[in-house]
C-alpha cells in the first residue's frame, strides 16, 4: 500500500512539473490533459486519475508556480543580502531569474495574474502570491498596504520587461526599479552585516 501510495505521489509530482512547464514555454492554452501526460511521460488515464479536469490541473500547478516563486525569492533576497548587494542589484539579481532563470519558473506568475483574470478559480491564489511577496516588502516600507502596491507595482514592471524579448536584463529595467523603490522611499541603505558570525568562526 505504502509502495502504490509512493508512485501514485511521484506521478502527481510528475504531472504538476510538466504542467508547470509547459504553462511557462508554451502558455496557460497549451495545457491540456493530454499535453501534460505525455510531456510527464504517463497515461492519460492516469491523469485523469489525479485531476478530474484540465482546470484541476491548471490549479493545482499555478498554486505550485507561485509557492516556489516566493520560495526561491526569499531564498536569493538571503543571498543577496549575505553578499552585501544593495537594494537594487539584488532586486535586479531577482528579476534576472524571474523571466530568464532556468529554475524560477520563467513566466509562471504573470500567466497566473493574466489567467485569473477570466478564472475566478485562480484569483485567490494570484491574491496570496501579492501577499507573500508584499510580505518581502513590509520591513522596507513598514506598512502592509504599501508593500502590496509595491509588489504590484514590481510585477508589472516585470511583466513589461519580459515583453521586450530580451535575453538579460535592460537598462531601462535598472532605471525603472531605481525610479519605483525611490517613490515608494525605499532606500539603497548600507547592508547588514549578516554574515560576521559566520566569519568568527572562521
Amino acid at each position: 500500500m505504502d509502495g502504490r501510495h509512493h508512485r501514485s505521489a511521484r506521478t502527481r509530482a510528475a504531472l504538476l512539473d510538466a504542467a508547470v512547464e509547459i504553462i511557462c514555454t508554451r502558455g496557460v492554452t497549451a495545457v491540456t490533459q493530454r499535453a501534460v501526460a505525455a510531456r510527464a511521460g504517463t497515461s492519460l488515464a492516469s491523469t485523469t486519475y489525479h485531476f478530474r479536469t484540465a482546470d484541476d490541473l491548471l490549479v493545482a500547478a499555478f498554486e505550485l508556480t507561485s509557492a516556489r516563486t516566493i520560495a526561491e525569492m526569499r531564498r536569493m533576497a538571503r543571498e543577496a543580502a549575505e553578499q552585501g548587494l544593495g537594494l537594487v542589484d539584488g532586486a535586479m539579481a531577482v528579476v534576472a531569474r524571474a523571466p530568464y532563470g532556468d529554475r524560477l519558473p520563467p513566466d509562471g506568475v504573470i500567466q497566473l495574474t493574466l489567467s485569473a483574470i477570466h478564472n475566478p478559480r485562480l484569483r485567490p491564489i494570484a491574491d496570496a502570491f501579492v501577499e507573500d511577496l508584499a510580505g518581502l516588502f513590509v520591513p522596507l516600507v513598514g506598512s502592509t498596504d504599501t508593500a502590496r502596491t509595491l509588489a504590484r507595482s514590481l510585477s508589472g514592471l516585470i511583466l513589461h520587461e519580459m515583453a521586450r524579448g530580451t535575453g538579460e536584463p535592460t537598462a531601462t529595467m535598472r532605471a525603472d526599479l531605481e525610479r519605483l523603490f525611490a517613490a515608494f522611499g525605499v532606500t539603497d541603505a548600507a547592508p547588514v552585516p549578516v554574515r560576521h558570525h559566520e566569519e568568527e568562526h572562521r
